[in-house]
């Protein structure tokens, strides 16, 4: 199958940038902030008094002019931008939370600016720019872990993700030819992630690595337990050490799942030109007063985070001339394979037995069977 087509993608390169040029950077994050806070603020009162709303350039011009001295000092690109994303945001908020609409805070995990990519030049952002020691950017050192172009093909962002510096951008990327004319049926699960039927063998998909992501969950729980129990002024500097234990383990604890997701993409897309997938809402699975799952299922569910692992697979899909087709997956898991009977009380046993024709299979792979036959006879 040949695509034969460009496509757009995010490219995200971790950098480690000198001790003056974050202090510069959170500078300009503050600033980015405040810019966005003020034109979300003036919005919300146009709105409020029944005005006429700005536009966003004229929104631009108010907000600029009445700028402490701090923030003006910080490039103007990047205030500008942070008063357009906040007009943005406000014209795609629904009408009833229009009186309330949501600010950035310094305490969010995650913050960024946006800067233009002629503001990109000898590998930083505004070199001619001073810090407030007199340095010049250019004399700061990036320290990408990969290399960045010299001229950056896009607007981008500089990222502070709990601790981690990032720079974003997006590049175009060329469609690959698929010389692959089979299908494949995926069931997702929890002891594996995604059992897959292609018509021929059963493949398990990530199967054992969420044993290593439990226990790190599990290690973060007694961290969280620590946290909450080191109370009062002497354990200030305990809780500071749990909190950034915990934040660690966090974050590996989504790079293991990140990892999973990008091999098992690439691996579907690569070697099959459809790949059918189930609508899987694992939100509404883990709804307390609805579940049937216990409480470490559901959030061994939430940790596999499946709908991000959809969004990547379909981009992937794209990228390499593969189709997906979501399907729904009524009594996928319920009926056997072999001989179509519903089993009604199948509960939540790892082995499917058939109560009609004694048919014995594991429970996620009668699933993804289910799924490509369904899919296949077009029901």
């Amino acid at each position: 199958m040949d695509s034969g087509n460009t496509s757009l993608k995010s490219k995200k390169i971790r950098v480690y940038p000198e001790t003056e040029l974050k202090m510069t950077w959170r500078k300009w994050l503050a600033a980015s902030r405040y810019c966005y806070n003020a034109g979300m603020a003036r919005l919300r009162d146009t709105y409020f008094e029944g005005l006429k709303l700005p536009s966003a350039y004229n929104l631009r011009q108010v907000v600029m002019s009445k700028i402490p001295e701090w923030v003006n000092s910080t490039p103007f690109n990047l205030r500008g931008a942070a008063v357009l994303d906040a007009h943005a945001a406000f014209k795609n908020t629904p009408k009833e939370h229009k009186l309330s609409p949501k600010f950035r805070s310094c305490r969010q995990p995650v913050s960024s600016f946006k800067l233009q990519s002629q503001n990109w030049r000898g590998g930083t952002t505004y070199p001619t720019h001073k810090t407030e020691s007199g340095i010049k950017l250019k004399e700061l050192k990036v320290n990408a872990s990969e290399e960045i172009p010299e001229a950056i093909p896009s607007d981008f962002n500089v990222i502070l993700d709990r601790g981690r510096w990032f720079i974003t951008y997006t590049v175009e990327e060329e469609g690959l030819t698929n010389p692959h004319q089979q299908a494949i049926a995926l069931d997702p699960g929890v002891r594996a992630f995604l059992t897959g039927f292609d018509g021929n063998k059963v493949i398990a998909l990530g199967n054992g690595s969420i044993s290593r992501i439990v226990k790190l969950c599990k290690r973060l729980d007694r961290i969280q337990s620590e946290t909450a129990k080191a109370k009062g002024r002497d354990n200030k500097r305990k809780r500071f050490k749990l909190r950034k234990l915990a934040r660690q383990l966090r974050i590996k604890i989504r790079n293991l799942v990140d990892e999973c997701h990008k091999k098992t993409a690439a691996f579907l897309t690569s070697n099959y030109s459809q790949v059918i997938i189930p609508d899987f809402k694992s939100s509404f699975m883990v709804y307390r007063a609805k579940r049937k799952i216990n409480h470490k299922t559901a959030r061994s569910l939430l940790t596999w985070a499946h709908y991000r692992f959809k969004q990547r697979l379909v981009h992937q899909a794209v990228k390499r001339g593969c189709q997906v087709i979501e399907v729904t997956e009524e009594y996928t898991s319920k009926t056997c394979s072999k001989c179509g009977q519903i089993h009604n009380r199948l509960g939540g046993s790892k082995k499917f037995i058939c109560p009609n024709c004694s048919h014995r299979i594991d429970r996620d792979a009668n699933g993804s069977i289910n799924v490509f036959l369904k899919t296949i006879s077009g029901n």
